[in-house]
């Protein structure tokens, strides 16, 4: 039993010690490592610029042009959830779904964007559910680079 044991120690260490596929001593390090190699931020400039697309094309009357930028929408939002997981299990969360809402925004206003105001006002709602993710996974990012943040 006690060569088991040994055996069981031994293979937990060496997955501890495999971690993140990310360098970094501290989680922080990692994230800031993942952010880096998957380029975060400018997936996320590039959804949050999405938005402000469909946002004011929803006003207009030209619903090839709304179809295209919903599309877009929903593209970008997917391309973005396949960098996940991030080191962070919270950040992973609140990532996933703030996609997942940028990315049913999409859907809801392309289904709309012939003229259905119900549609588009759900889209509306979840493009805030997604602006309100990003704003909290950049304060997760925040808290992670501080000076005593979790290792």
């Amino acid at each position: 039993m006690r060569g088991r044991g040994a055996l069981v120690l031994a293979a937990g260490v060496v997955l501890v010690a495999c971690g993140s596929p990310y360098p970094g001593r501290t989680l922080g390090d990692q994230v800031r490592s993942w952010a880096s190699t998957t380029g975060w931020s400018g997936s996320l400039a590039t959804l949050r610029a999405d938005a402000r697309h469909v946002r004011t094309l929803e006003t207009g009357h030209d619903p090839r042009a709304l179809r295209t930028a919903c599309d877009a929408l929903v593209d970008d939002a997917l391309s973005a959830n396949q960098e996940l997981p991030a080191p962070d299990g919270a950040l992973t969360a609140i990532l996933s779904g703030a996609y997942a809402s940028a990315a049913a925004a999409g859907r809801d206003c392309l289904a709309g964007a012939g003229g259905r105001a119900a549609l588009l006002a759900r889209a509306g709602h979840e493009l805030d559910q997604a602006g309100s993710g990003y704003v909290k996974a950049q304060a997760r990012m925040d808290d992670l680079s501080s000076p005593g943040a979790a290792s």
